[in-house]
């Protein structure tokens, strides 16, 4: 664990549980200790803890008391006290001291509700930022190499549904997460991104700037310590959270075995609704979203339609011509040349050559039609080389 790295946020965010009594860090960073201790695993801790009365007791305790708790094997034991470091929980308090970070552990009254009913609640949060109320929220998930269709699909629903009250959730990764996360953003709403590494490492890099604007606009969450790197292993237990933290999981674009798949799996399971945006069949990125239509999960094509089947009814939520979704169409003017290929797409995807062949036009003009109309996202590519309309 790399204490010594710099948060790159800069936030007003404070925390009131955070100093030293008599030179010893509070229980809270003890049980933050425990929760990254090797060899534990987070399913025992409360019973070990109760055994002890104490976190700060359990962690300090030694071989003989361990075992006579008969929580943990002697095997786990035994690997728990050779990384065993006492100066931890001291050194965490220091960190969100110093860096401005909470560490939320379960038995908080602001803990929130939600996350208590999922499987394996994570015992302690790092927060940077506020954390929003959860009483309406959204979890927007999807694939990292997303479409233009996918990506303007997902910034717009997360506009309109931030715009409506809705925290949006998700997970701070490339593709549908950046997308979802800056329309929440654009929109003036609140949004969360639950990490899966420490709240110090910036992954992925280019997110920084993005992750500052959380901070000041929701907030960075993670179960991992300080340090901890964006592991794979570690992501499906980032998606239970983000699961934990929802009224229900709007996917967009995935794969058949992804990330945004396990999260609908979570979704499915804790009994939450199941939303999907439906894509072109010859996308390979579409294929997870028609499975879970096909098992039951809604279709949604509108914002409204997640609104209405939440059944909320904000003071700011608008009519739905005047959500940037629907308003945002045909806002661009396009010329006749464009309109005449959109109409050629509007079937099934052409490739640039069908395109030259039923227009009658150059290959040169049409090139740069289709560039404004992808930059416009009034167009996909699929395969890379077959054009279709979104």
């Amino acid at each position: 664990m790399d204490l010594g790295k710099i948060i790159f946020c800069d936030t007003r965010f404070s925390c009131g549980c955070l100093q030293f009594i008599g030179g010893i860090a509070v229980e809270r960073y003890y049980w933050g200790a425990l929760s990254a201790a090797v060899g534990l695993g987070n399913s025992k801790l409360e019973a070990l803890v109760a055994v002890f009365g104490s976190a700060r007791s359990a962690y300090l305790a030694d071989r003989q008391e361990l075992l006579a708790a008969r929580v943990y094997k002697e095997a786990a034991i035994d690997k728990f006290l050779k990384f065993r470091n006492l100066a931890l929980p001291e050194q965490l308090q220091n960190f969100c001291e110093r860096q401005q970070v909470r560490l939320m552990i379960s038995s908080d009254a602001d803990y929130p509700v939600s996350l208590r009913h999922i499987a394996l609640p994570p015992k302690v949060l790092y927060i940077k930022g506020n954390l929003p109320r959860l009483d309406c929220s959204i979890g927007i998930v999807g694939s990292r190499r997303a479409s233009t269709y996918g990506l303007k699909a997902a910034g717009d629903f997360a506009a309109d549904l931030a715009s409506a009250g809705l925290v949006i959730v998700s997970g701070g990764a490339k593709g549908i997460d950046s997308a979802a996360h800056k329309g929440a953003l654009q929109a003036g709403g609140s949004t969360i991104a639950v990490l899966g590494c420490g709240i110090d490492v910036v992954y992925p890099r280019e997110n920084t700037a993005l992750f500052e604007q959380i901070c000041s606009n929701g907030a960075l969450v993670t179960e991992f310590a300080p340090g901890t790197e964006p592991l794979a292993a570690n992501f499906p237990s980032r998606n239970r959270i983000i699961n934990g933290m929802t009224k229900g999981i709007l996917v967009v674009e995935a794969a058949k075995k992804s990330g945004a798949m396990i999260t609908a799996e979570f979704a499915a399971d804790e009994g939450h609704e199941v939303y999907c945006i439906p894509g072109s069949i010859y996308l390979p990125n579409s294929i997870g979203c028609h499975s879970l239509i096909k098992s039951g999960a809604q279709l949604v094509d509108r914002p409204e339609d997640i609104l209405n089947d939440l059944e909320l009814n904000f003071g700011s939520k608008q009519k739905i011509e005047n959500l940037s979704l629907f308003a945002s169409e045909g806002a661009e003017a396009v010329s006749e040349l464009a309109k005449k290929l959109m109409d050629i797409m509007t079937q099934e995807p052409v490739t640039l050559e069908e395109l030259v062949e039923l227009s009658g036009r150059s290959l040169a003009e049409i090139s740069g039609e289709l560039l404004d109309l992808q930059m416009q996202g009034k167009l996909g590519l699929a395969d890379g080389r077959r054009y279709y309309r979104i």
